[in-house]
């Protein structure tokens, strides 16, 4: 009896002292996935389209830059053509009434334009057709001007007309006022009649009525002459407000017409699907030539090659307060066998911090990123990491004595209980 609670007490006592000084590691435990630093990539394309070529197959590895995909380019390529066509009509158009606006006698066409005339027939034709039409315009306008001058100097004509009429007048006046004074003095003597005197007097005052109407003809053909000088300056003014109003609305016209070019020229450069990174194929959606695709319908994704692997996994909310960067982690991959695998060491890298949501269960939960440390790959010997192994990772936690452990979710409770109502 006495021997028995002597082993009692040294057990129970070894035991006591075992929980209180010795130190056992926590840990938190959960489970993650295998990834590449630089998450696989989907490939889309922003517009969608008819597919032409498909130069990859499921699997394959392809380099930065490798065409993956050709797009047919016709629908685009006809806009772009169209577009274009009106932009070099508007540079057409353009530079002929700025030499209207100018006052020009020739188009001083944009090097572009000249050089796009050389190499397209249509461009040319454009070149050729304004160049006429600036040509005609400019010969109606001289044209009117010539004949509103051909009127002028007939107007000048008949003011010298009127003048020589007016000298003419004027000297018979002249001669008529002699012989009026002369008659008049004969008349004060007694020997001319009265009748004569007031013949010659009504004479003077016919003359002198007709030259008031040659005086009123020429004020009204000189007035005419200003008018037909301001219908030259008229016309000469009206061809530079047309053209100076329909060149402002064509430079709106062409703002529109560059930008349009710019977003075809875009989408047409577009139309070569190409690999963001070098990769493995996988989850190639498109197998067909002619098939038509959405805009921004997933094709394939791209698995980044020889990129660092990282180890993502999900930490519950309620261990997020014991998990910090740079915290050990111990990491076990299930899809090795368990007796050839060793344990690989890592740290974490990436908290992140704020907690996400689970669509499909509603639970809240942390993200971490491990990495592994150095040389410690080197330890799986021919066994390969690949994308989406599963991970069970064990995120070292501070050491802590097995009375701690023991102790602590009844001093939890108790606590709780002494500050509820």
């Amino acid at each position: 009896m006495t021997i028995g609670l002597i082993s009692l007490a040294i057990l129970v006592g070894g035991f006591g002292s075992w929980s209180y000084f010795s130190q056992i590691s926590g840990a938190v435990v959960t489970s993650g996935m295998v990834n590449v630093d630089q998450n696989r990539q989907v490939i889309q394309h922003i517009d969608g389209g008819i597919v032409t070529d498909i130069m990859i197959k499921e699997g394959d590895s392809v380099s930065q830059g490798s065409v993956l995909m050709r797009l047919d380019p016709t629908e685009i390529q006809s806009a772009l053509d169209v577009v274009v066509s009106q932009r070099y009509e508007m540079l057409a158009r353009s530079a002929r009434l700025r030499a209207e606006s100018d006052g020009q006698t020739s188009i001083s066409f944009s090097q572009e334009l000249l050089e796009a005339a050389k190499k397209f027939p249509n461009v040319n034709e454009l070149v050729i057709g304004q160049s006429r039409l600036f040509d005609a315009r400019l010969t109606s306008m001289k044209q009117e001007i010539d004949q509103l001058s051909k009127r002028r100097l007939q107007f000048g004509n008949q003011i010298e007309g009127f003048e020589a009429q007016q000298t003419a007048l004027g000297r018979q006046l002249e001669l008529i006022n002699e012989e009026r004074d002369a008659q008049q003095i004969l008349l004060n003597k007694g020997l001319a009649q009265s009748s004569r005197v007031l013949a010659l007097q009504r004479e003077e005052a016919r003359m002198q009525g007709a030259l008031g109407e040659l005086a009123a003809s020429v004020a009204e053909t000189k007035g005419r002459i200003t008018e037909l000088e301001i219908g030259v300056l008229r016309l000469e003014t009206r061809r530079r407000e047309e053209a100076i109003t329909t060149l402002r609305d064509l430079e709106f016209r062409g703002v529109e017409l560059e930008e349009n070019v710019k977003s075809l020229t875009e989408r047409l450069s577009r139309l070569d699907i190409r690999a963001p990174v070098s990769g493995v194929v996988y989850g190639l959606r498109v197998f067909a030539r002619s098939s038509v695709i959405r805009p921004a319908e997933p094709l394939m994704f791209l698995v980044p090659q020889d990129q660092p692997l990282v180890i993502s996994t999900r930490i519950s909310p309620l261990n997020i307060d014991q998990i910090h960067i740079d915290q050990p982690v111990t990491l076990r991959f299930s899809a090795f066998s368990a007796r050839n695998t060793p344990e690989l060491a890592g740290k974490i890298v990436l908290l992140s911090p704020d907690a996400f949501q689970d669509e499909a269960t509603g639970q809240s939960f942390f993200t971490s990123e491990i990495v592994l440390l150095e040389n410690e790959i080197d330890k799986l010997g021919n066994q390969r990491l690949l994308p989406g192994m599963p991970v069970e990772a064990f995120i070292q936690t501070e050491s802590r004595s097995p009375i701690v452990y023991l102790v602590k979710p009844f001093a939890d409770y108790i606590k709780k209980a002494f500050r509820e109502d």
